[in-house]
């Protein structure tokens, strides 16, 4: 551990004596933001803990550490949180809010639990979470319907599927935080046409993690529902709601950019299904699309944490983070986690929602004035706080100085053809 980042932690320390138990916040999404706006607003010592800088690292409300990547090197994360835990007077509480990080804790829950309070699903359970294939098995074992979905071995096995398959159709990773980098860090690939699927897999390579191919649900964005939970120890639902989405980014096969709560029953059943084929415990965030050529709601992931749009749920009377906390720390916070949602709150996610309606423009789906109207009696903002007003503006700042550098490169191409 360097010295920069020992003085931090010890500083950490002191400002943390004689207050509630300390929080750590592994990730600086927009999830992860939402977690340190949560509890540092309720005084809550909060770090958090990511190998970049990404938006909830310049919150004012918690204290940043910058580390490698958990995956590549572990061992200087259990160094910084054994070196934190042996000095805390109380137990503190970790958090884990991106499935690299959440795979990190179950593996070394052991030694953690020495000194942190945390609930995620066992090691077993995230390993067969994370995994699609596995996930979708144990799902179909238990009557939840699914999309058509081929998970092929090798290159003759996809050639052989090729031919039979309903293009459009989409290929992504068992594992999405593993296989991503390999088609340019995309969620998903569409696949047009058989010649175009062989090349897909071609272009990949033979080596893990595998990926599958799927078919597409037919339905726009807003027929995406979600069950987001948190269970307890005991494997029982503590808090919940069911939110539908709107709009993503990018269209079609990205991240919730305009969601809202809405009342939903079938999909909050199926996910309690789900999750006790699982013995779950921890945040979840479980999507199903509706699919009106049968009226059922398939499975599309499940999450073994809380997601993106957390804000969301907060704003509508969930406050995961603080229900979380609670729950683990015994520290009465105030917080009834049996208080039912409110429904027709709406989220939008600043910047990834100009983006969706960018490119839903340019393909003519959406107009300036529908977008506006669109976000309208918005009252969960991802980024957006007046009291921790840095997480907009460096992405505002960011994405000005992108777009200079792309019209400078542009000058610089055309200067020098001499236009």
């Amino acid at each position: 551990m360097d010295l920069r980042t020992q003085g931090t932690l010890e500083r950490l320390l002191r400002q943390s004596q004689g207050r509630r138990p300390l929080a750590i916040v592994m990730g600086g999404s927009v999830n992860g933001l939402s977690f340190v706006r949560s509890l540092g607003r309720r005084g809550i010592p909060t770090l958090l803990l990511d190998s970049e800088y990404l938006v909830g690292t310049y919150s004012r409300l918690g204290t940043t550490i910058i580390l490698p990547s958990p995956s590549k090197d572990p061992s200087q994360w259990m160094e910084v949180l054994e070196f934190l835990g042996s000095r805390l007077a109380v137990p503190g509480v970790i958090f884990s809010t991106s499935d690299a990080h959440g795979v990190f804790v179950s593996h070394h829950a052991s030694v953690l639990g020495r000194y942190f309070r945390f609930l995620v699903p066992s090691a077993e359970t995230t390993a067969q979470i994370v995994d699609k294939k596995t996930q979708y098995t144990i799902a179909k074992s238990v009557g939840i319907p699914i999309p058509q979905t081929y998970f092929p071995k090798d290159l003759d096995e996809v050639r052989e599927i090729s031919t039979g398959f309903i293009y459009p159709c989409i290929v992504k990773p068992y594992k999405a935080h593993e296989g991503r980098g390999k088609i340019g860090n995309k969620k998903v690939v569409v696949v047009e046409a058989a010649e175009s699927l062989v090349s897909v897999f071609e272009s990949i390579g033979g080596a893990e993690p595998a990926f599958m191919v799927q078919e597409i649900i037919p339905g726009a964005d807003n027929t995406l529902y979600g069950y987001l939970a948190f269970w307890d120890s005991n494997h029982q639902e503590l808090a919940w709601l069911t939110k539908r989405k709107l709009r993503q980014y990018p269209p079609h096969y990205g991240d919730g950019s305009l969601q809202e709560t809405i009342e939903c029953p079938e999909v909050a059943q199926l996910g309690r299904r789900l999750l006790q084929a699982f013995n779950y415990q921890g945040f979840v965030g479980i999507e199903f699309k509706f699919d009106a050529r049968d009226g059922t709601y398939r499975l599309m992931e499940i999450n073994p944490r809380t997601v993106s749009g957390n804000q969301l749920c907060i704003s509508a009377g969930v406050d995961f983070p603080g229900i979380g906390y609670q729950y683990l720390t015994g520290c009465n916070l105030g917080i009834d986690p049996a208080r039912p949602f409110e429904r027709g709150v709406r989220y939008v996610n600043e910047e990834w929602d100009f983006k969706a309606y960018l490119a839903l423009r340019r393909s003519g789906e959406l107009s300036l004035r529908s977008w506006r109207h669109s976000i309208r009696g918005v009252k969960a903002n991802a980024l957006w706080a007046s009291d921790d007003p840095m997480p907009l503006l460096v992405t505002v700042y960011r994405a000005l100085r992108a777009f200079l550098r792309g019209i400078l490169a542009i000058t610089g191409r055309d200067s020098k053809r001499g236009w």
